[in-house]
This record gives C-alpha cells, structure tokens and sequence, in this order.
C-alpha cells in the first residue's frame, strides 16, 4: 500500500513538473496580454503545447538529471547536491514566466516577432485588439443607443496617475474615459476653442458598451 502512495505522489510530482512550464508561460503572457484564452479547453490546450515545446528544449539536461541523480540512487541516499543544480531548479522557473511576458508584451505593442507566435489575430474580440494596444491614445466618440454623442479622450492624467481604462476579456465591455470633451449632441463634432483644439469639460466617464451603438475611434 506504502508503494502505491508513493509511486502515486511521485507520478503527481512528474505532471506538476511537466505542465509547470506551461501554466507559467500562459500566467505570465496573459497578464500582459490579457485574459485572450477564449475557454478553459483553450487555455488547456495552449499551456499544455507550451509545456511539450519547453520539455522538448530541455529534454537531453532533463535525461542526464535523471540519469545522475534519480536512477543512480543519489537522490532517494539523500546525498549532496551541487549548488549549481538550485539554479536550474529557480530557471525551470523563470525561464517559461520570462518568455510569457516577453511575448506577452510583445503582442500588446504589436510586435512582428510576437504575431509569429500567437498568431496575426490573437485577440479575441475587435474590443481587444483595439484597446489592448500599449500606450493608446486618442479621441473616443460615442453614438449612444438612446440618442447623442459623447465624445472624451482616451489618454492618461499629465501626472501619470489616473488614466482611461477599457475592460478586457472576458469581463463584461466597459470603457473608462479620463476627460470629457464639448461636441454637438446630434452630429458628433467636436466644439473647439480659439486654437482649434476640443474644449474640455474637466468630468471623467464611466459607460457601459451596452448603452453604446457604436464607437469612433480618432488617433491622437
């Protein structure tokens, strides 16, 4: 019975080991990137193809370890281990989790190299592609389903605190304007001051994209 206990937490071990790499990877991409896997079954299934491509590039240090250490009896002797074994145990670690913000940020700013990656389109909503991209800025217009326009700027305070802010996926779509601008209610044109530039009105915004219909999006 002891057998099977410990046969059974050593097979555990082994399949913690083997995804680790892989749910790191997807952990450390995702906060940079965001939530983009679109189900449980797709976020399984990319930290598990992530998982193999790490076990497949460290498969010959994985087959010496084992040889020396695991099958020789060293380790179960409770022998010395070199120091430098403790930095491939803290890398198996750092590795994946650096290549997941790597590439995660990457995709935010767009990058050629990280669409390789993920792919030209691994955004899952238009949402996402738009407001995902690092360092946006611009003017934001609103045809609000009701009827009107609201029109603000999507950008970040002079004081770098408070900024506009889009929800990402997969959580309900709602937008974030830091400050509000003067536009005609029935055809969306901004009112503009003596230098020809949007006069604010000095009010921030929070709207729901179920109270939108559609939304332009004008670079700063």
């Amino acid at each position: 019975m002891t057998g099977i206990m410990v046969s059974t937490f050593q097979a555990l071990g082994v399949f913690l080991l083997a995804f680790l790499p892989g749910a790191l990877y997807v952990w450390a991409f995702e906060r940079q990137a965001g939530g983009w896997g679109l189900s449980l079954s797709d976020r399984l299934l990319r930290f598990i193809g992530t998982s193999a491509v790490f076990q497949a590039l460290g498969a010959p240090i994985t087959y010496v370890l084992y040889g020396t250490y695991v099958h020789s009896g060293r380790l179960g002797r409770g022998a010395a281990l070199p120091w430098w074994l403790w930095v491939l145990v803290i890398a198996y670690v750092v590795v994946p989790t650096a290549c997941g913000h790597i590439v995660g940020h990457g995709t935010r700013q767009r990058r050629s190299w990280a669409l390789k990656i993920t792919g030209p389109s691994p955004a899952p909503r238009a949402w996402d592609h738009l407001f995902g991209r690092e360092g946006l800025t611009g003017w934001i217009r609103l045809r609000m389903k009701e009827g009107g326009w609201i029109a603000g700027a999507y950008a970040q305070s002079d004081t770098g605190g408070l900024r506009s802010y889009a929800a990402g996926y997969p959580e309900e779509q709602d937008l974030f304007l830091i400050e509000t601008a003067e536009c005609d209610p029935d055809t969306g044109a901004f009112v503009v001051d003596e230098r020809g530039a949007p006069r604010l009105r000095g009010i921030s915004l929070l709207v729901r994209w179920e109270e939108v219909a559609y939304l332009e999006y004008i670079r700063g």
